[in-house]
């Protein structure tokens, strides 16, 4: 398992949360698969975190959850941070990973819950802190600004 995570952040982001990792909502990290959103072979039944996971990350839509997207892979955080180019510098938040557990953080690896996930070069990592708010900044070891 790798040492780190990256979240990678756009400069708009950055200057509008102050360098937080704030979640979308802050409520428990549960759903349940709904009729006009749920791929069937792609949820369970009733409510779970598996399916809190499956829409946290289902399509790219940016279905607001209590998690953060994290990513092992530099380049990829790198690239969601620019938008894929569209903005010219942007930030990388590196997270101690071994830390999680310590700071009541819980991991969901998308690839090992989802049957089918959305981007599954990202190996995204769903951090949730245990108040379901904002992941705890002793996490975060840097903030590295990038330029492209």
């Amino acid at each position: 398992m790798p040492s780190f995570l990256y979240r990678g952040i756009n400069p708009d982001m950055h200057t509008e949360l102050n360098g937080v990792l704030l979640p979308k909502v802050c409520r428990p990290f549960v759903a349940s698969p709904e009729w006009d959103r749920a791929a069937w072979d792609n949820a369970f039944w009733g409510e779970s975190q598996e399916n809190a996971v499956i829409e946290h990350q289902q399509h790219q839509a940016g279905f607001p959850t209590s998690g953060v997207s994290t990513t092992p892979h530099l380049p990829r955080a790198i690239f969601y941070a620019t938008h894929g180019g569209k903005y010219s510098r942007a930030y990388i938040y590196i997270i101690d990973r071994s830390q999680c557990g310590v700071l009541g953080v819980s991991e969901f690896v998308v690839n090992d819950i989802v049957p089918s996930p959305s981007v599954a070069e990202d190996d995204e990592v769903i951090l949730v802190a245990g108040n379901f708010g904002a992941l705890p900044s002793a996490l975060i070891i840097e903030v590295r600004e990038i330029g492209i």
